[in-house]
């Protein structure tokens, strides 16, 4: 995981550095600016190293003749290495024994004619920048979900892009953003200037994009669940009512199975890494068969939990009495953060400067995710995976089963678009938290697209049980796994993090947040404490590298 930033449409030398050092908590394993002066076009990054810990993976990664190069944050899976490893070591030199960034640059340029649907070959979670110094042309990448945030401006034949919104703030003071959520349109008389890298597209300026006017937007995705009548399992409407399209029924026991060996794989795909793996905990149904799984990697995974006390007395059965259930079950040890309210308060405010989000639903727990990233950091891990995903996928959330079910076609739609919005919200918001407070990967197996995809396709039938026990979310996911973890925490009723953790009060806090986002991101008013707590003035650390 790391932190990218560039462009031609910055200033100066001080702006690149303002706006690198802003999103320098992506990562301080290496902080490096390249500057192409032929066409005074900066490529910059921020590494958090956890894949090849050594100085020749640093970024950006330039090819041996110095006509490409790349930007990378995220990380690349198993299936990608044992695809084009070999293959593309063969054919070019490779600087480094076991980096995906270089692994993934010569597989740009061996594919630089047809980068668009080359992209559909790529497995992992990624945002990046390649550039073909010879041609002159750039391109934005990001994977086929959004997993990770990239943000860009074009405006006077020139572009600017960054991991995080404070990235393009930093380097140019008079930005605004009002559009964080992509749901509320700028106030009358502003125009929304910074625009997000939507999942599964690409943006190109090529042609000699350095004063061109083209900024093509491409769409590689193919993940676009669709109703068709020659799916078997999925829905479409008649001239009269629905029409269930489901086939041969095979039952729950087969889509149990099926489904948890493509969550196996899943987890074991992105078990890739040369820093310790530790897993979030809540007591869930999601995190718990993840930690489940990944003990049976590694024996002595460690795993994390937040709980917010007021000091008063709380509920029993919240996330915290979970997750010790399931950690004593499962033979994890357990990391406990308590955290008072006072000191969620205190942070409310950088919270929402870390999420660039106004919205409470993401920010109640963003500040509780704050707090988690520190310790996981203290402890000193970088990568901790999670339960992200599950939720989308089944559609198991309490107003979904109130507005759509019974209607088994809307139910679909709605979990179709679950999926498809992730990024807008959960999965950015962790990201972001994640990496402001500790520097600290988030990995989410759920969201691997060949388990999506299957589990889009389980006929709804399956969608609640139907054995007697009553309305249970996630039915398959949780007979997958009967008999090997315990009732109580296999069958435990749905509760959203902020739930668990105690941080759903701050909806009562929704005008002051909406007070704050302004502050921080419309009038540009970022307290200096807020970056010297994550930069400590680190920008002299910053190396620049001249180019022709």
């Amino acid at each position: 995981m790391c932190g990218i930033l560039g462009g031609n449409l910055f200033k100066d030398i001080q702006d690149v550095k303002n706006g690198l050092a802003s999103i320098m908590h992506r990562g301080t394993d290496g902080n490096v600016i390249f500057h192409f002066k032929k066409n005074d076009f900066f490529l910059c990054h921020n590494r958090l190293s956890i894949q090849d810990l050594s100085e020749t993976a640093t970024q950006p990664l330039i090819s041996e003749d110095e006509k490409f190069v790349l930007a990378f944050n995220g990380e690349m899976w198993k299936p990608f290495f044992k695809k084009f490893n070999k293959k593309l070591r063969e054919k070019y030199n490779f600087k480094t024994d076991k980096s995906d960034s270089e692994l993934l640059l010569y597989y740009l340029i061996d594919n630089r004619d047809n980068i668009l649907e080359s992209m559909k070959k790529l497995d992992g979670m990624f945002c990046f920048a390649f550039y073909d110094v010879e041609r002159n042309e750039l391109t934005l990448g990001r994977d086929f979900i959004g997993r990770l945030p990239l943000y860009y401006v074009f405006e006077n034949d020139k572009i600017m892009f960054s991991s995080e919104v404070k990235g393009l703030q930093s380097a140019n003071k008079e930005l605004k953003f009002f559009n964080v959520d992509r749901n509320r349109k700028a106030p009358e008389g502003e125009q929304e200037k910074i625009k997000v890298v939507e999942p599964g597209t690409i943006v190109t300026l090529s042609e000699n994009f350095i004063g061109a006017t083209n900024c093509e937007i491409k769409r590689w995705n193919d993940f676009k669940p669709e109703f068709n009548p020659e799916n078997p399992t999925l829905y479409t409407r008649s001239e009269n009512d629905l029409v269930i399209l489901e086939g041969e029924d095979k039952g729950i026991d087969y889509y149990a199975s099926e489904f948890r060996k493509r969550l196996e794989k899943a987890v074991d795909d992105e078990l890739i890494s040369d820093t310790p793996i530790c897993t979030i905990l809540s007591g869930g149904i999601d995190s718990t068969i993840i930690t489940y799984l990944l003990k049976k990697k590694n024996p002595n995974i460690e795993a994390f939990v937040v709980n917010v006390t007021s000091g008063r007395n709380q509920t029993l059965k919240d996330d915290l009495y979970y997750a010790k259930m399931a950690s004593k079950e499962l033979g994890v040890r357990l990391h406990e953060v308590t955290v008072h309210k006072d000191d969620i308060q205190e942070h409310l405010k950088e919270s929402i400067y870390a999420v660039e989000t106004q919205k409470w639903t993401q920010v109640s727990p963003a500040v509780a995710q704050l707090f988690l990233s520190w310790e996981i950091r203290d402890k000193g891990y970088k990568v901790v995976f999670g339960g992200e995903g599950a939720d989308e996928i089944f559609a198991s959330y309490g107003d979904v089963k109130r507005f759509c079910w019974p209607d088994k076609l809307a139910w679909h739609q709605k979990r179709v678009n679950l999926i498809n919005n992730l990024h807008k919200n959960n999965l950015i918001r962790t990201n972001k938290a994640m990496m402001y407070g500790g520097k600290v990967e988030l990995r989410t197996p759920f969201l691997n697209k060949e388990l999506i995809d299957f589990g889009l396709r389980i006929p709804t039938r399956y969608r609640d049980e139907a054995d007697g026990k009553g309305n249970v979310m996630k039915y398959v996911l949780r007979k997958a796994f009967e008999g090997e973890i315990s009732d109580e925490l296999l069958w435990r009723p749905k509760k959203t993090f902020q739930q668990g953790c105690h941080t759903d009060y701050l909806k009562k806090e929704q005008e002051t947040i909406e007070q704050y986002f302004n502050e921080l991101f419309v009038e540009n008013k970022v307290p200096q404490k807020y970056l010297d707590r994550n930069l400590g003035h680190v920008s002299a650390r910053i190396k620049v590298t001249e180019l022709a």
